[in-house]
């Protein structure tokens, strides 16, 4: 497969971290969906959530199901050769049925608030020298993992809350750390391909959660808990004896496309302070272009988290084995649709840059809604899961490529702050719409086929005409399609500690290294044409004007005083280039 051979240019040392990394996306994945097999027993161990009448096998049937209340349900009883007798079951029973208001809560909200505000807290610190990543993330997973086997020991909601909280804490440091991870072992044109592999971890994490839901029969939901966070255990010792935190990325591309030492060490440097730079930073993440990204992922975001789950419970009145199904069609379909996805936009983003991520995104979601929709309209289960497989495979690229497109329209030392900001928002519209199923199943006629042709089918639709806005803006604009043209303001960190300040290097640059000051000369279409020199090609003659244009306003900053804060970065590249 041509992504494996790209990841293999990278070396085996990189790629093998990359796989110890998908390990632990992939056990986070399993125990934040645990929770969605289970929750049928442990509502019934724990009391919690909505009731219904059914079989006392647990068995559906009209004949009970039909019962509103405990006193016309527990009234139910049918003799044995009764069309309505289930497996020999002639009674009926007033129980928990898994799903309700309160299990929505524990699903969305309970996890996510502290999930997106722990990530957006604790993420700017991976973009520090000092932090060890590979230690940051080796004792989340073994604390979140050790959160799942609290969860196996609770005897009431509210200890479900916390341990749930828990979860949503040491979870959150997950993807920004692993990224910014992958962002220092592999090439910028290797990291479509890169994420899309650790964004495997979701898919094998979620058909694992399922597979699990086998073990519940055989010995349990409490002991199902406990088995999901052993591995969680052995993978944080696995990191810590064998991962090596990388050297910071520091390079700068020259004119040619190859890297070249960063310049930022010998030029100018002038101070700013961690309030400025987290202002610019925040002001990297205002482009147009990166919100649309982030909301439109949100909106398939939402889609996902609804259909996981509720799957269980939609098809609960079929004669199908949801766990078979759902134990490998997330698993194959994802992965393909993954790491296709990732090696594709690598290889677009190459020839057409951003634009070629972008067209990927429309026509992946676009070829994806129609079997979206067959999941949900197709009479045969087994017809149903086979659309389902065909929609991950098609439509899955969508969160590693808008991962890539975001980190690389912002410099380099908010990449780790845009992923938080990004998971912080496609999780709050995610997890936060599972709140809407109750009430949209008793609102619209057909109950919760209706909402999810709402929330799950048409978010393909949704996202596949945001991408071509997104697309069409890009194409509009005049600025290079580089980084650091499309992220609209200054890099100002250089990666320093400094415990009150850090400093500001002016270099030249085409991808922005760690130290850098945007620097990226302006060149019309016509001066290119006229220089036989493509959309992205950076002339020697203009990187060294930039290159003295950066070092002197950099000294003028320092004697003048003057903060880079207040100084619009676009009318200086106008003035200058």
């Amino acid at each position: 497969m041509g992504a494996i051979s790209m990841l293999r240019s990278a070396g085996k040392y990189p790629t093998y971290v990359l796989f110890v990394l998908m390990l632990v996306y992939l056990v986070n994945q399993m125990d934040r969906y645990v929770l969605a097999v289970s929750s049928k027993p442990m509502a019934r161990d724990i009391h919690f959530g909505s009731r219904i009448c059914e079989f006392a096998n647990g068995s559906t049937s009209a004949f009970c199901t039909n019962a509103t209340d405990q006193a016309s349900c527990e009234i139910r009883f049918v003799p044995w050769n009764s069309s309505d007798s289930v497996n020999g079951s002639m009674y009926c029973i007033w129980t928990y049925s898994g799903t309700g208001i309160q299990y929505e809560v524990l699903a969305g909200p309970v996890f996510i608030v502290m999930f997106t505000l722990v990530g957006v807290t604790l993420s700017p610190m991976a973009d520090r020298k000092k932090t060890n990543r590979r230690g940051w993330l080796a004792i989340a997973v073994l604390c979140w993992s050790l959160m799942n086997v609290l969860t196996s020991f609770a005897n009431a909601y509210w200890q479900l809350v916390l341990t749930r909280l828990g979860l949503g804490v040491f979870e959150a440091i997950c993807t920004p750390f692993a990224v910014s991870l992958i962002n220092d072992y592999f090439d910028r044109n290797l990291q479509g391909t890169a994420i899309g592999v650790y964004n495997w971890g979701i898919y094998i994490g979620f058909s694992m959660a399922f597979a699990l839901k086998l073990l519940i029969e055989a010995v349990g939901w409490r002991w199902t808990f406990r088995i999901s966070g052993f591995p969680g255990i052995f993978l944080s010792a696995l990191m810590f004896l064998t991962v090596k935190e990388p050297t910071r990325q520091n390079l700068v591309i020259s004119p040619t496309g190859s890297p070249a030492p960063d310049s930022a060490s010998t030029a100018p440097k002038v101070r700013v302070s961690k309030l400025t730079r987290l202002k610019e930073m925040i002001k990297e993440l205002l482009k147009f272009e990166i919100i649309l990204v982030m909301f439109t992922s949100g909106i398939r975001n939402a889609g996902g988290y609804v259909l996981a789950y509720n799957v269980n419970e939609f098809f609960s009145t079929r004669d199908v084995n949801v766990a078979e199904y759902m134990s490998w069609v997330p698993l194959v379909g994802g992965m393909l649709g993954a790491a296709l996805g990732g090696f594709a936009s690598d290889r677009l983003s190459k020839k057409y840059g951003l634009q070629g991520r972008l067209m990927l995104l429309v026509a992946s979601q676009l070829l994806a809604a129609p079997f979206a929709f067959g999941v949900v309209f197709l009479p045969n289960a087994t017809a149903a899961f086979i659309s389902l497989l065909i929609t991950f495979t098609l439509g899955e690229a969508y969160l590693g490529v808008s991962i890539a497109i975001v980190t690389t329209m912002v410099s380099s030392r908010a990449r780790t702050f845009s992923v938080a900001v990004f998971i912080f928002i496609i999780s709050n519209i995610g997890g936060n719409a599972t709140l809407l199923v109750p009430e949209m199943n008793a609102a619209l006629p057909n109950g919760l086929q209706d909402t999810l042709t709402i929330l799950y089918c048409s978010g393909y639709l949704i996202a596949a005409i945001m991408f071509f806005i997104t697309l069409m803006r890009l194409r509009r604009s005049q600025t290079l399609s580089t980084p650091a043209a499309l992220s609209g303001s200054a890099s100002l960190d250089n990666g320093s500690d400094d415990d009150d300040d850090d400093l500001l290097a002016a270099s030249p640059v085409g991808e922005q290294g760690d130290d850098d000051v945007m620097c990226v000369p302006l060149v019309n279409e016509t001066t290119r044409k006229a220089r036989g020199m493509s959309l992205t090609e950076v002339d020697d003659r203009d990187m060294a004007e930039c290159q003295t244009w950066a070092q002197a306003i950099a000294v003028n900053y320092q004697r003048s005083s003057v903060s880079v804060a207040d100084v619009d970065i676009a009318d200086l590249n106008a003035s200058v280039c």
